[in-house]
């Protein structure tokens, strides 16, 4: 094994010999299916996406406040929830105390998503 020395911040940097992985295939339960609890507590971002807006460069410069951009999307079209760049489920947006919020009308199923 073949040992360097970084000039700059004097750490030792060595070489690793790596071995070639056979083609066994897995074996055992799956780490996830059936062990909910490891994580459960795992925090995910969930978007609630009301729609979308193609502009130019320059449309998008000329933006001042009160300008209006007008979105793809239809008034009474549901909401997409959408988790990790896919849409999970979708549903109405609503208002509940001072926050938006949205009562979900559809679940995908993960063929459909």
């Amino acid at each position: 094994m073949s040992k360097y020395v970084s000039k700059n911040s004097g750490n030792s940097v060595e070489q690793v010999q790596l071995s070639e992985l056979s083609d066994n295939q897995p074996q055992g339960r799956a780490l996830f299916k059936s062990n909910f609890e490891i994580i459960k507590d795992v925090r995910v971002t969930l978007e609630a996406c009301v729609g979308e807006a193609e502009l130019s460069v320059s449309e998008l410069y000329d933006l001042k406040a009160n300008s209006i951009v007008k979105l793809e999307r239809d008034a009474q079209a549901p909401i997409d929830l959408v988790l990790d760049g896919r849409i999970v489920a979708r549903g109405q947006l609503v208002v509940t105390g001072d926050n938006f919020g949205v009562c979900i009308t559809e679940i995908l199923n993960k063929d459909e998503v």
